[in-house]
């Protein structure tokens, strides 16, 4: 039987699967808004509830006792900043058409999504754990890449923000900006919050010698951050889903 301190992450986990699934598959459906920011906003839910499909499994145990999981294609960790960032310059911008420039923001996301399906499909290029440090799709790498796109990506969405306050002179915010700000703000405290504990745990696995995944109050800490961060973005698409007729753009792009 499933101990309490980890029984109660995973319930919170699975939660936050479902929520993003499901709010993410009806933004596919909206026909409010402009439908590419939807699409985008709902790719972005459905790859993040099954990157935390991911972390449930880890967190659980079930990748120890049945390693072929680690190797499942549902790990998107890189496309996300990338979806959150398009979303936002969509939303602002409905009339931006996508350019050769814009592929540079994809190439990590699509080789992640290769280097898991290549070794799903070919067992003999997996490595024995499955991560590993220099690599840039699933490993210490990898982790580094995550935690500075999103600080990156969410830079640029404020200055996308920015860009258009100031094209419509007003002094209150259209609805739709004022939910953005607020989307971003949220979203780079919880990473802020993911990024202290994962550089801690390399402090204390150089410094200390010691393992804080091995300890479950802190693989706790860590798997729920990314949940926090899940929820809130389910948060913000769920508002959207309720009021999204009213969230237009003022000022069409000029």
């Amino acid at each position: 039987m499933t101990a309490p301190p980890v029984f109660i992450p995973l319930v919170l986990m699975a939660l936050a699967i479902a929520a993003a699934l499901s709010i993410g598959g009806l933004f596919f459906l909206k026909q409010s808004g402009e439908r590419r920011a939807n699409r985008l906003y709902g790719a972005l839910l459905l790859l993040a509830g099954f990157t935390q499909l991911h972390f449930a499994l880890d967190f659980g145990g079930w990748m120890v006792s049945d390693p072929w999981l680690r190797y499942l294609p549902i790990y998107f960790s890189l496309w996300l900043p990338v979806l959150l960032f398009s979303h936002v310059k969509i939303s602002l911008y409905p009339f931006y058409k996508f350019r050769w420039t814009d592929v540079k923001h994809l190439a990590l996301p699509i080789g992640q999504t290769l280097y898991f399906l290549i070794i799903w499909l070919l067992p003999s290029l997996r490595h024995e754990a499955g991560r590993y440090f220099y690599n840039p799709f699933y490993g210490g790498l990898e982790q580094a890449l995550f935690l500075i796109g999103w600080p990156i990506y969410v830079l640029f969405s404020v200055l996308y923000l920015r860009r258009k306050r100031a094209l419509l002179n007003k002094r209150s915010l259209p609805r739709l900006l004022w939910y953005l700000r607020k989307l971003l703000k949220g979203v780079l405290l919880f990473i802020l919050a993911y990024a202290i504990l994962s550089v801690a745990d390399v402090l204390a696995s150089k410094y200390l010698l010691t393992d804080l995944r091995s300890r479950v109050w802190y693989a706790g800490a860590q798997a729920l951050s990314f949940t926090v961060l899940l929820l809130w973005l389910c948060v913000y698409g769920g508002q959207v889903l309720v009021w999204g007729r009213a969230l237009r753009v003022a000022v069409r792009w000029p």
